[in-house]
């Protein structure tokens, strides 16, 4: 059997690093994620000022990972900071409601890679129903996704990074299933004995899944190996190879972790950590009234630092975004946790680098040039078309990033209210961005409304800028706000770490 890789993401599979830019604007279907729920969340929390309505249902069709996009020209006037004015009261303390309509997930990303045709592409986290959120991935279940080139097992035997010791797990229920995989939720519980007995019935699966050890929950990613659904099978084989090259590299308690694999001759197993409580995406739409300023610090600290790691390593991220942040901790626990500085565990994982690459050492040049990303965190330079630094496109889609969490929409949307609507892309080239949850009646930023949250208006305003005067992650690390928002003894550790060690 083949050495196992060290890590593995839950998610895509990158392109080889030589696929050339298109000559042709290139995006994904129609079929898209709406940002519904944070346009909900911040119009519940803030009243008239802040609902967007209907109005803005159909501009969220560009949230979606493009890879190889040229946009149309666009002029670049002088950046500009516009105002909104906004007289209303603060936020009030109501509980948010969900949205009406569910979330819709993003398209596989193979397509525009050249991969594949377009299905349904498997969910950025393996989540568990006991998030307590509503679980917008239930119909992936009975997607009509091309069958496999055999059934899928039921039980995974793999072997374990730390130790090389062979492991075996359970299969519990499908979390997802895309071109190239199927990810699978499983236990170790029971597979001594063979007691656990796969079902398809949801209902049943969820209660098992309550009564199960989280400890014992792992992801198992089952990649087909070979030509899938038309695809080329040596460019699948070489983009597969290169995550697992970039992730064999990686250790870091925010990052995603593989724990366990099996290259077998028509698949791959990889068995990766499980995060329970969700996405990112999910808790800032249906739950916003948990992410309460001390732990927007913290989780904002924690993705700080898991990319500053990466960027140490040469490596880039390039699909920084809501959906690929998992929260380690079920959405129910969040609110009895008092003091995030001193939380001992990571509180989320970053995920997904199936478009992350790495970057040439000095003193050769870094910048690249393929353009991929979701196009509500896509930085300017990469828009128009021009040569980027990956690190700097990081920079921005954390500053997009921590203005969503903090606002509960996201920084190009158009303004409520606002009768000028140009295109979100305009408005990305331009800079041009607002407060509006924390403005004052004159339309800036109001001191009192953001008391708590006065070092986080100064990451978001120093990394929403043009690439020549963007902040790097260097400087924000080394902001009290960033700095000060871990203070635990050693550094964070993941419980199985600690486990290990001992």
């Amino acid at each position: 059997m083949p050495s196992p890789a060290s890590a593995f993401d839950t998610i895509s599979i990158s392109p080889p690093s030589n696929l050339e830019p298109s000559a042709h604007v290139r995006t994904t279907p129609k079929k898209h994620r709406a940002y519904h729920g944070l346009i909900s969340a911040a119009a519940a929390a803030d009243g008239p000022r802040s609902q967007i309505g209907t109005a803005n249902d159909s501009s969220h069709a560009r949230n979606r990972t493009l890879s190889e996009y040229v946009p149309n020209g666009i002029q670049i006037p002088r950046s500009r900071n516009i105002a909104v004015s906004g007289s209303e009261a603060p936020p009030g303390s109501e509980p948010l409601s969900p949205p009406e309509q569910q979330l819709h997930r993003e398209e596989y990303l193979a397509l525009q890679r050249g991969l594949a045709p377009s299905v349904p592409r498997p969910p950025t986290p393996p989540r568990s129903n006991r998030s307590g959120l509503d679980n917008s991935d239930s119909e992936s279940l009975s997607s009509s996704s091309p069958p496999s080139k055999s059934p899928l097992p039921l039980w995974y035997e793999a072997r374990s990074i730390k130790g090389n010791k062979l492991e075996r797990w359970r299969a519990i229920r499908q979390l997802g299933k895309g071109t190239f995989s199927t990810v699978m939720l499983a236990t170790s519980e029971g597979t001594e004995d063979g007691s656990l007995a796969y079902s398809t019935d949801l209902a049943q699966l969820s209660r098992d899944e309550e009564h199960l050890d989280l400890k014992t929950l792992v992801a198992v990613k089952i990649c087909e190996r070979g030509p899938v659904g038309g695809a080329d099978e040596k460019k699948a084989e070489t983009s597969l190879k290169r995550e697992l090259d970039i992730l064999k590299s990686i250790h870091h308690p925010s990052l995603v972790q593989l724990k366990a694999v099996n290259i077998l001759e028509t698949r791959a197993l990889l068995v990766l950590n499980y995060c329970a409580g969700g996405d990112l995406f999910e808790l800032a739409s249906l739950k916003l009234e948990l992410l309460v300023p001390s732990l927007i610090r913290r989780i904002f600290a924690e993705l700080v630092a898991a990319v500053r790691y990466l960027h140490s390593k040469y490596i880039v991220h390039r699909d920084i975004k809501l959906e690929n942040v998992l929260v380690n901790l079920p959405i129910s626990a969040l609110s009895s946790i008092t003091d995030w500085q001193t939380y001992a565990s990571p509180v989320v994982t970053l995920t997904d680098l199936g478009l992350g690459r790495w970057i040439p050492k000095p003193p050769e040049s870094p910048l690249l040039e393929t353009r991929c990303g979701s196009e509500d965190y896509c930085a300017p330079e990469v828009l128009m078309g021009q040569e980027y630094d990956g690190r700097a496109t990081d920079a921005w889609a954390l500053g997009v990033l921590l203005y969503a969490i903090m606002e509960g929409r996201l920084p190009f949307d158009p303004v409520p209210g606002s009768r000028r609507q140009s295109p979100a892309s305009h408005r990305i080239a331009r800079c041009e961005w607002s407060w509006v949850r924390f403005a004052d009646c004159d339309g800036e930023w109001d001191p009192e409304k953001g008391k708590e949250l006065a070092g986080a208006k100064e990451c978001v305003e120093g990394l929403l800028k043009r690439a020549r005067s963007r902040w790097a992650l260097e400087k924000v690390g080394t902001l009290e706000w960033v700095r000060g928002a871990v203070q635990v003894a050693g550094g964070l550790r993941r419980e199985e770490d600690d486990e290990a060690a001992a």
